[in-house]
């Protein structure tokens, strides 16, 4: 395994971590947004997964102006917006695009299982972590493939 599997294994488990925080408090730690953060500079500074500074700070930028007006439209907790901020550092841009398409399609899919179970509102970070862990699974199972949406329109046919 190389140095960017580890990121992301590490990154893997503080969204498990914060998956676990909202299904049970519906609040969302910010030494976990924190963490992801740290882990991208870490990752960035040291060469680790690719990632440039100004990637790193425009994929912290996109993500979290996102989440934040994702927030005010009362979509989405600020737990959460912070979490798509703190993996928006760690993905950089324009890669945390292919994370949150991926995401917006889990949320969707668990949205709908809600609904069907008569539920008004979920918690978000299993969305989150979800859309990272198919972003990473695609990437890494394929890895001319850059994630979901490119999966779904660059295939060959």
């Amino acid at each position: 395994m190389t140095s960017s599997h580890w990121i992301a294994l590490v990154a893997m488990l503080l969204l498990l971590a914060s998956v676990v925080c909202d299904l049970r408090s519906r609040i969302i730690p910010d030494s976990i947004s924190v963490a992801l953060v740290a882990l991208a500079v870490l990752a960035t500074a040291l060469r680790w997964n690719g990632v440039t500074w100004p990637a790193l700070l425009g994929g912290l930028g996109v993500s979290f102006g996102i989440g934040a007006a994702l927030f005010y439209a009362g979509v989405m907790g600020g737990g959460d917006a912070k979490l798509c901020g703190g993996l928006g550092a760690l993905c950089g841009w324009p890669s945390v695009l292919e994370v949150l398409f991926a995401t917006a399609v889990c949320g969707g899919v668990l949205a709908y299982a809600a609904k069907r179970r008569g539920k008004e509102s979920l918690p978000y970070a299993p969305a989150i972590a979800a859309g990272y862990a198919v972003t990473m699974a695609i990437t890494w199972g394929s890895p001319e493939c850059s994630g979901l949406w490119h999966w779904i329109t660059e295939r060959p046919s």
